[in-house]
């Protein structure tokens, strides 16, 4: 029996009610850990006097002047790296305060690299977003086109490339980097969708210039469920023998950090000072499960439904890709028929006394749906279904339902 515990077969045995326990038990732990993170800057004014020190809950020391140039350093040289280093690069970590907030500290960095030497006016830096995250539209969008010129696949070269290897606008598309433009300057990853799993060598060869940063929201996928902080974590790459190194770079990311006041704040800090955070082994595992869960739903759903669109999960276009989510979306139907979709998920999660709850997730540990429906010029709803880390009954109950619901001709 402690055999298969270890291996997570017990999760089979569980009672659809210890679900709510799980929950309860989950919230209490939280409770207790932000309890004892929040001391120190319960502790600590936000204008200290020279020479304060704060302690996080290990009992680490942390130098504490201006907040917002609070040093992150006991959490940054946490080892091993999320990602290899491979063969002629070197590479280093920087935490942000959100995954938005590193990609704006990158741009602005990028943009300072590209300043010429002789005092110049910078040339508008060609920029492809190979991608549909909302939000990173948005952030480019607010940027002058005097400093990054948005520009199109159709280019053989562009200065700046901001890839999504997985994206979603209502269905998964994958970013095949041999088939991207070449990258002169700089080659942004976010991998908030995939966390671990990212084929960096094939982004790598599309590269002609030094620079290279994987980002991602670390509120996601890296903290067990818990929510514990926002967080933005960068990995910086930087070839060698390019006039410049990791460290130097990291350390202007973290300037810019500073001054746009993109860093955490103490209790941030502290409350991510739990040790399995960016401990790429927990990383691993926690995500494995969480993937695992999706892919097996979105097989159940397939991609030869009358009733779904076939691309409710990356896994259904490559065995190899990963989400924590599938987007579910009608074949024909506009919005008022994306909510009769909800209305007969809902009551059959009712009838079925399935735990599915309603609202959307960042930890995945549980199982959640949400109705997405963006204006209608980005794009047409979807049924967002995240199936978490647990499995067990009630993943498979909610598994049999969508099955069901796909194999139908329609609605009616």
């Amino acid at each position: 029996m402690a055999a298969l515990a270890r291996r997570g077969g017990l999760a089979s045995f569980r009672r659809p009610s210890q679900d709510e326990d799980l929950d309860q038990a989950i919230f209490s732990l939280r409770r207790g850990w932000l309890a004892k993170a929040h001391r120190p800057g319960d502790a600590t004014l936000k204008s200290p006097c020279e020479g304060d020190v704060a302690r996080l809950p290990d009992g680490a020391k942390v130098p504490f002047g201006y907040e917002r140039e609070l040093g992150m350093d006991l959490l940054e040289k946490r080892m091993p790296l999320c990602y290899p280093v491979p063969h002629g690069w070197q590479s280093v970590r920087v935490l942000c305060r959100s995954g938005q907030a590193a990609l704006s500290c990158l741009l602005h960095l990028v943009a300072r690299r590209a300043l010429p030497d002789d005092g110049s006016s910078l040339k508008p830096l060609k920029l492809l977003h190979a991608g549909r995250y909302f939000e990173t539209d948005s952030l480019l969008e607010l940027w002058p086109r005097q400093v990054f010129e948005l520009t199109g696949p159709e280019e053989p070269q562009v200065d700046v490339l901001v890839g999504e290897p997985v994206h979603c606008d209502g269905q998964f598309g994958l970013s095949d980097p041999s088939s991207l433009p070449g990258v002169r300057r700089a080659l942004l990853l976010d991998t908030t969708l995939t966390g671990p799993v990212l084929d960096l060598p094939a982004w790598l060869a599309r590269v002609e210039g030094s620079f290279v940063a994987v980002f991602r929201s670390g509120l996601k996928l890296d903290q067990a469920g818990l929510e514990l902080a926002n967080a933005g974590i960068v990995q910086l790459f930087v070839r060698e023998g390019a006039g410049s190194s990791a460290v130097a770079e990291g350390e202007k990311l973290k300037e810019i950090r500073a001054l746009t006041g993109s860093g955490l704040t103490l209790d941030e800090m502290a409350a991510l000072s739990a040790p399995w955070f960016l401990d790429p082994a927990y990383f691993n595992q926690y995500t494995r499960r969480v993937f695992a869960n999706n892919a097996a739903l979105a097989h159940a759903i397939g991609t030869d439904s009358a009733l779904f669109e076939s691309r409710c999960h990356p896994s259904l276009i490559s065995p190899e890709a990963v989400a924590p989510f599938c987007a579910i979306r009608l074949r024909c139907g506009a919005a008022s028929d994306h909510a009769r979709l909800l209305r007969r998920v809902e009551a059959e999660i009712a009838r079925r006394r399935l735990k599915l709850d309603k609202g959307g997730s960042f930890g995945f540990r549980s199982d959640r749906y949400e109705l997405i429906e963006p204006d209608p010029k980005a794009g047409k709803p979807f049924l967002r279904v995240a199936l978490g880390y647990r499995g067990g009954p009630n993943r498979d109950g909610i598994i049999d339902l969508f099955h069901e619901l796909s194999a139908l001709p329609s609605l009616a």
